[in-house]
């Protein structure tokens, strides 16, 4: 569990990261470049080249904590199903650029599909702080009484 969840908080602080970069250049060029700008190394290059290898790392824990029964609660299932998400999406987009019908086009699903799978991986580390924080004050006032 703590691979899981501390896995998450890098890959999702990675994938907020590339999106600084990625997502705002999508949305006014319509593409996403490699550029000799000074922040293209600090919002994307570095943080993909951390954040996509934790990730892969915690995909195959994932599937392996699937073997075993351990995802059970939805908080686990978000973040260890983002984390096959992104990979899954990754995985789809490098075998679209070997194909011979590649146009190039796919690299900007490659360059988003970070952020899609980490989406659903933030939404299970709110849930599971919200659910933490929650049991928390339960103890609170258990002790009290």
């Amino acid at each position: 569990m703590k691979i899981l969840v501390g896995g998450s908080w890098i890959t999702v602080i990675c994938a907020f990261l590339t999106a600084l970069w990625s997502v705002p250049q999508f949305l006014l060029a319509g593409t996403v470049t490699l550029s000799t700008h000074p922040l293209f190394p600090v919002l994307f290059l570095f943080p993909a080249q951390i954040g996509v290898p934790v990730s892969l790392l915690i995909a195959m824990n994932s599937v392996l904590m699937v073997g075993r029964g351990r995802l059970i609660s939805l908080p686990r299932a978000l973040m260890g199903g983002g984390q096959i998400l992104t990979v899954t999406l990754l995985f789809l987009c490098a075998l679209l650029l070997l194909l011979p019908t590649a146009f190039g086009r796919e690299f900007i699903v490659m360059a988003l599909a970070f952020q899609i799978g980490q989406v659903v991986v933030a939404l299970g580390l709110v849930l599971y702080l919200w659910r933490r924080r929650k049991q928390g004050r339960r103890r609170d006032v258990e002790q009290a009484r």
